[in-house]
């Protein structure tokens, strides 16, 4: 009994020194170390109290002096939090928390109360609760072999070679009443700061990411193989009710919160989360769950001074974590899809301008309550039949019709010129940027990880180039249009080919109008695969399969009806749709490029419409003027020759 009672005095006492050597926390820094040890001691609180306690009876009462010293001591702490509006409430609650454990109060309560402030002061001072990644089960088993297991033991019941001659023996992860009382962030920090006249020391010297690794690692091994495959199933079928797991959810909640709040259906699948954290990552699209995290990172970020991280993030919550869910949104409700693109373009323009953290973190707040109704909107129920016919056609329509009018509109331009040579040149353009399209999709799914940016920038310059490719062939058809300076083309070339710069342009415009469509086509179809069921795929390939014919009959028809125009009329309607098409890629290669952040966003009032590269921005709509400066230009170019020419050839009675 004595040297238990030296072993307790020695822990309270090692905790009070790291406390007094931790400096007070300041305004820009609450996340740090100080901040940490208030919740550690919460966590420690809440799960050790119970063995102290019982129906107002003290146990053991070196333990319960030692429970109450923490509450006591963390009334103290949180007393020092820098200042905050919510703060008195959050002093008020470690005051009633201490209270509740100097009356001895029931330990279901006090580890409530612990766990609730908890999450307040994690809320309040906006504390990183979870990993920037997902954590390496590998690296984390590979570290436990060589750290952990002469304590723990190989299977974590805390019985490993050197258990035998430590006290108090070492946790055993087996112990479901009391690992149902632990998050996976109070391992964590357990494990960053060690506990105090134990043999668990601090592990300063692992990275943050293998002390996460080793958390999430501890917090399973209680679960056996049945169960985590129960929640496997519920959570591929989004069979569960309650909140949506993130990473912040499934490292704060313990499982006996998520079991009372939520049911034993939500626990299993946290479980599985917790065993498998990359699983988030295969159902992101589904649930929006990437988007509210990558918008919280981005808001600690900005809070620490870190701009151009805070933008990073935003950027990927728009492209990796919405973006792929907007066809499945629109369907469903298309103001809400609406709402949610201006309130994260939004988040991106204030980062940019450096805005207040309070203006910010209240448009970041609104974001995430748009993402949570459009994620409970989209796990409620499947597409219908019809639902999955008129989104898969829409997909492939609005993002092949811009293509398949440039190849019709080439195409019938090198046949009609009697080039039909060029043809192979177009061919060869269109079908290895197809070709080339699914294998950058295969690598960015299996091989690479290619950002939501990346894909972004990738589109928003080969639009560009698009656009160029575009206004040179356009022009150099506009100079043709009058027949006689065909004929003259005609008799220059006899018996040779169109000129190689012209036969190359063609070849690249076939090519960056197919490609720059390809990958994001593909991302949108396995976000509506993820919405169907089946039941209702046969539709999703029925809505494909239309949009293709449909596509097919706008092109030939096209085609056709060049053709038979006379060729002045041919040669002015195809370069106006050329142009045309120019100045729509110009509005759409900046637009990627602002969603990818490389270029700014100045929102305007104006009218939006994507599918003409009409966005309402400032930079949007000045390179589509300037694209118009452009062709004005040029196109006054021919016009003013063949003035002078007509000029030149007026018999002299007439000059």
């Amino acid at each position: 009994m004595p040297f238990i009672l030296l072993r307790k005095l020695s822990a309270t006492f090692s905790i009070f020194l790291l406390i007094l050597l931790t400096p007070v926390a300041h305004a820009d820094d609450a996340s740090d170390r100080e901040v940490q040890l208030i919740l550690h001691m919460l966590d420690y609180l809440g799960v050790d109290y119970g063995g102290s306690v019982l129906f107002g009876r003290v146990l053991n009462e070196s333990e319960y002096q030692e429970q109450a010293e923490f509450a006591a001591q963390s009334v103290k702490l949180i007393n020092r939090l820098p200042e905050h509006p919510l703060l008195e409430n959050i002093i008020k609650d470690s005051q009633k928390l201490a209270n509740d454990v100097a009356i001895k109060a029931p330990a279901e309560d006090v580890n409530a109360q612990a766990q609730r402030l908890r999450r307040n002061i994690i809320a309040t001072y906006n504390i990183t609760v979870s990993p920037r990644k997902f954590p390496d089960r590998n690296r984390a088993q590979v570290l436990y072999k060589q750290l952990c297991v002469k304590c723990h033991g190989s299977d974590g019941h805390g019985d490993g070679p050197e258990s035998k001659t430590l006290t108090p023996k070492p946790a055993n992860f087996h112990d479901a009443t009391r690992m149902g009382k632990r998050s996976v962030y109070g391992l964590y920090n357990t494990i960053s700061l060690g506990v105090p006249g134990t043999a668990m020391t601090a592990f300063t010297k692992l990275s943050d990411d293998e002390r996460w690794g080793l958390a999430f690692l501890a917090s399973n091994f209680h679960n056996l193989p049945e169960r985590l495959d129960l929640g496997r199933k519920a959570w591929e079928k989004r069979d569960f009710q309650g909140t949506v797991p993130n990473l912040v959810t499934l490292t704060t909640l313990t499982a006996n919160e998520v079991s009372i709040n939520y049911g034993d259906n939500t626990r299993a699948v946290f479980e599985y989360l917790r065993s498998k954290p990359d699983a988030l990552v295969v159902n992101r699209h589904a649930t929006l769950i990437f988007a509210i995290e990558q918008l919280d990172h981005a808001m600690t970020e900005y809070q620490a001074g870190n701009k151009s991280e805070a933008q990073r993030f935003a950027i990927a919550a728009y492209l990796e974590g919405f973006e792929p869910m907007e066809i499945s949104l629109i369907n469903l409700n298309a103001q809400l899809r609406l709402d949610i693109e201006r309130e994260m373009m939004t988040i991106r323009k204030l980062i940019y301008d450096e805005a207040p953290t309070e203006s910010l973190s209240n448009k970041i707040e609104t974001a995430k309550k748009l993402l949570g109704q459009a994620d409970e909107l989209l796990r409620e129920g499947k597409l219908s039949i019809t639902g999955a016919f008129i989104s898969s056609l829409f997909v492939l329509l609005r993002e092949g019709l811009e293509s398949i009018l440039v190849l019709a509109a080439i195409i019938a331009f090198v046949v009609k010129s009697g080039q039909r040579s060029a043809l192979i040149y177009i061919h060869a353009g269109w079908g290895s940027a197809l070709v080339l399209g699914l294998l950058t999709w295969v690598a960015a799914s299996f091989l690479i990880d290619i950002s939501g940016a990346g894909r972004e920038i990738t589109s928003g310059v080969t639009a560009l180039i698009a656009s160029a490719m575009l206004i040179y062939v356009g022009f150099w058809l506009h100079d043709k249009t009058h027949a006689l300076a065909w004929q003259k083309f005609l008799k220059d070339k006899v018996g040779s080919a169109l000129e190689k710069k012209t036969v190359w342009a063609l070849l690249l415009i076939a090519f960056f109008a197919v490609y720059r469509e390809i990958f994001e086509t593909v991302l949108f179809y396995q976000a509506l695969w993820v919405q169907t069921t089946e039941q209702t795929r046969p539709a999703l390939w029925g809505g494909m399969l239309t949009a293709m014919l449909t596509l097919v009959t706008i092109g030939w028809s096209l085609f056709r009806f060049g053709i038979r125009l006379p060729l002045n009329s041919f040669f002015s309607a195809t370069s106006i749709l050329l142009a045309f098409m120019a100045v729509i890629f110009a509005g759409q290669g900046v637009a990627s490029l602002q969603d990818a952040g490389i270029i700014e966003s100045s929102p305007v009032n104006f009218v939006s419409l994507p599918m003409l590269g009409i966005l309402p921005t400032t930079e949007t709509l000045l390179a589509q003027l300037a694209v118009i400066g452009i062709l004005f230009l040029c196109y006054r170019i021919p016009i003013r020759k063949q003035r002078n020419s007509k000029t030149d050839n007026l018999p002299p009675s007439h000059a």
